[in-house]
């Protein structure tokens, strides 16, 4: 893998350096799905681990096609969007791409796309629509996200903003709150991690949103970065590289 990324690179490498300056590249929310590298240090996905440890191998593929250097750190989502919104040298994923968010930031991608829904314990068997949703005592989301937003915008009054996901699906286990939002392809993870089982889990048929991933950049990157990173992701799709990566790094 790492001779076909170096032949993607001879095609898509530009001097990036001089057309910004040390870009930041951020993600969250990573959990168990990567770790740390011992021998050089990087944050690393982990094998057929989810969601997330197949975006970050997907960017740290990006940035070595367009020969940079910069680590990618993890930060908290709303930490991530307050950078973007400050305006500096940031690359942020996986961010959603919204009609409303749509003229906050640049993006590259889609890094892949999925369907949300709000999941409760069996207790909640009887909620078949958002509707019904907004009569629960908490909907737990991640602040700042875009399930936050979409809820927001729905008039929903119940929502309960947390830091992670991790915090609400514990706050599922614990009747803090009655349900949480997730993707339909990372919900599993989620779960297991707040040691709940599928079957105690209700999923209520309408969704909240169907989405993209992006990777968002800040306002003040240069138009010029954007369109290498397309390419560069253009590049990995076309070459079957990026469909490695899926196999590898996302559920199996």
């Amino acid at each position: 893998m790492r001779l076909s990324i170096f032949i993607l690179a001879l095609l898509v490498l530009a001097p990036i350096r001089a057309m910004a300056g040390e870009l930041a590249l951020l993600t969250h929310d990573l959990g168990v799905q990567a770790h740390i590298d011992p021998a050089s240090g990087e944050l690393r996905g982990r094998d057929h681990a989810g969601k997330r440890s197949f975006n970050l191998e997907v960017v740290r593929a990006l940035k070595h096609m367009l020969g940079l250097e910069t680590p990618i750190r993890e930060v908290l989502y709303a930490d991530g969007i307050r950078r973007l919104d400050e305006g500096g040298d940031v690359a942020f994923f996986n961010v959603y791409r919204t009609p409303q968010r749509e003229h906050l930031y640049k993006w590259v991608g889609p890094l892949q796309r999925e369907v949300d829904y709000l999941y409760g314990l069996n207790g909640t068997l009887s909620l078949k629509s958002l509707e019904d949703a907004r009569g629960v005592a908490a909907i737990c989301v991640v602040s700042d996200s875009m399930h936050h937003a979409v809820l927001n915008k729905k008039g929903f009054t119940n929502v309960r903003a947390e830091a992670t996901y991790a915090i609400c699906f514990d706050q599922l286990k614990t009747g803090e709150a009655t349900l949480a939002v997730s993707s339909d392809e990372t919900v599993a993870q989620k779960l297991a991690a707040s040691n709940i089982p599928i079957s105690a889990v209700h999923r209520i048929p309408e969704p909240v949103v169907e989405s993209a991933g992006y990777i968002a950049f800040s306002k003040r990157v240069d138009d010029k970065v954007i369109q290498r990173w397309q390419e560069a992701f253009n590049a990995l799709v076309g070459s079957g590289l990026y469909q490695d990566l899926y196999d590898r790094y996302y559920i199996r």
